[in-house]
């Protein structure tokens, strides 16, 4: 069997997602640091693996996988057990919901790249860049605790 690399940065959320996902999946993996701070992740060597210059990037069953929702359906679509959503359709969407608000509502507003670009492209000062991070981190995580009120066995 092809072994599992898991090229990712320890402070990435979505490293950390991918990371959660083959421990509940119990698959043995590798990791590979890639560096951001250090821009490793566009390095020719990082690129090559994947285009977009992020992480992670999933090398699984002969196969490279970059965003980390898309590992965790693939995940769970070749390996169903045990799964990682509810059964029920209703409770599966509700944590699509959950999950979206995070990859798609706070993470972008609030990772290395975007909060780099707010101090070279804007101008902004390390105050200015927390002011920005907390805002939304503060406004992501309401919205998640109100959701998880109606429904906390998601």
């Amino acid at each position: 069997m092809t072994s599992t690399i898991l090229y990712g940065y320890w402070r990435s959320s979505a490293t950390y997602r991918t990371r959660i996902a083959l421990n509940v999946k119990g698959i043995a993996y590798k990791t590979v640091g890639v560096h951001l701070l250090k821009d490793e992740q566009v390095q020719p060597a990082h690129l090559a693996r994947h285009p977009s210059g992020r992480v992670p990037i999933l090398e699984i069953d002969g196969h490279r996988i970059g965003q980390s929702m898309a590992m965790v359906e693939y995940l769970d679509e070749t390996r169903p057990e045990p799964p990682l959503l509810p059964r029920d359709a209703y409770l599966r969407a509700h944590v699509r919901d959950l999950k979206d608000q995070i990859v798609a509502d706070i993470h972008p507003l609030n990772n290395t790249s975007t909060l780099a670009r707010l101090r070279s492209q804007f101008g902004a000062d390390d105050a200015a860049i927390a002011k920005w991070y907390e805002h939304w981190i503060v406004r992501g995580f309401q919205v998640l605790e109100q959701m998880l009120q109606v429904f906390p066995q998601a």
